[in-house]
């Protein structure tokens, strides 16, 4: 249906063609009075694109049971927050998952996917410690953190797809964290698994479901220009409410690029700490912004880079207050499955982690 303005543009498009068919014999007579070196050559109207002509296509999930493909996802996050004397200190932390996918059952309303995590590398820089951890090249000796990302490596959980492309229902999830805790103290896991959820970013595990096939927009054909809403509800580790926009900037034969903007709603919650101690953190604010890069026959994601900054106040126990502000990077990329059933070997730096995947299964 038009809008208004379209229907103006219409009538004065009209009316000016209209005014030129009257006008067509003077204007002849003129021209024909004029020496050659004053008339100007007509020229054909610039072809105008019709709008059932503009590219659009339903960006969705088409995969089928058998379907496997590898996927990496990196969280790296920085903190940067000012000390009691007032020099700013910054915690970083990197989170590199490689995880395969498999399409286990496809249904009229939903598909159901396993993940299997294949590797894990983990470090961060807090303070004065420095961590370092590759499931690959295990130490004898690791921190109860690290046992767990180290008995994640060839296992995994399930999870249900619906229409709308989010998560509907997910299967052995607690096993699969029981399992990841085996070698954990049991004083010590619960402190562990919310370091895990923190360092897999604000969604935790299904982060790269959330920034890759959660995106995608349901049950409507979408053309380059065309913006459509989410909103998010993130509980642990600081509740938030995030909207994000998303917006197809390109349609290519192979690819749907998406550009990504959001904002984050202000929320306070209070974390317990040791000896009955707290801190109350007050998420101010904050903002989303990134790209992801959509294969147009699977729906899955080629890459996708999303940043999430978010400003805080942290009240301590004993009054004293300071600001904080949390930099969260997340990239993911999935290398679809070839006709032979093996991955194809990606160029540069990534070649390596990209075999491994392949010679887990």
């Amino acid at each position: 249906m038009f809008a208004r303005g379209s229907w103006r543009g219409v009538v004065l498009t009209l009316a000016l063609g209209c005014m030129g068919c009257v006008q067509k014999s003077d204007s002849s007579q003129a021209d024909a009075q004029l020496p050659a070196w004053m008339t100007e050559d007509s020229q054909a109207a610039p072809e105008i694109k019709l709008a059932s002509e503009t590219p659009s296509a339903y960006l969705g999930l088409n995969l089928k049971p058998g379907d496997q493909f590898p996927l990496r996802k990196v969280v790296q996050q920085e903190l940067t927050q000012n000390t009691v004397n007032g020099a700013p200190q910054q915690n970083y932390s990197r989170l590199e998952l490689l995880m395969a996918i498999h399409v286990r059952e496809k249904l009229d309303d939903r598909i159901k996917l396993s993940v299997r995590y294949d590797r894990v590398k983990y470090q961060h820089h807090v303070a004065d410690e420095h961590v370092e951890f590759d499931s690959t090249q295990p130490a004898q000796t690791v921190s109860p953190a690290m046992a767990a990302y180290r008995d994640m490596v060839n296992d995994g959980f399930s999870f249900w797809i619906g229409q709308d492309n989010q998560i509907v229902e997910v299967e052995g999830l607690g096993d699969f964290i029981s399992r990841c805790l085996r070698s954990v103290p049991p004083a010590e896991r619960q402190n562990v698994v919310l370091g895990i959820e923190a360092g897999s970013g604000d969604t935790g595990i299904a982060n790269f479901v959330d920034n890759t096939i959660g995106l995608l927009p349901y049950g409507r054909k979408t053309s380059p220009g065309d913006a459509w809403e989410r909103q998010q509800q993130i509980a642990r580790p600081m509740p938030m409410h995030v909207s994000n926009v998303y917006t197809l900037k390109e349609l290519t034969e192979k690819y749907a690029v998406i550009d990504v903007r959001g904002t984050i709603t202000p929320s306070t919650t209070l974390n317990n700490l040791q000896g009955g101690e707290g801190v109350r953190v007050t998420v101010n604010g904050g903002s989303t912004l990134g790209s992801c890069t959509i294969f147009r026959d699977t729906g899955l994601p080629k890459e996708s880079r999303i940043d999430r900054v978010v400003e805080m106040t942290v009240v301590m126990a004993n009054s004293i207050q300071f600001r904080q502000t949390k930099r969260v990077t997340t990239t993911v990329e999935s290398y679809p499955m070839t006709s032979s059933g093996n991955p194809p070997i990606a160029g540069g730096a990534n070649s390596p982690v990209i075999q491994q995947v392949s010679g887990t299964r």
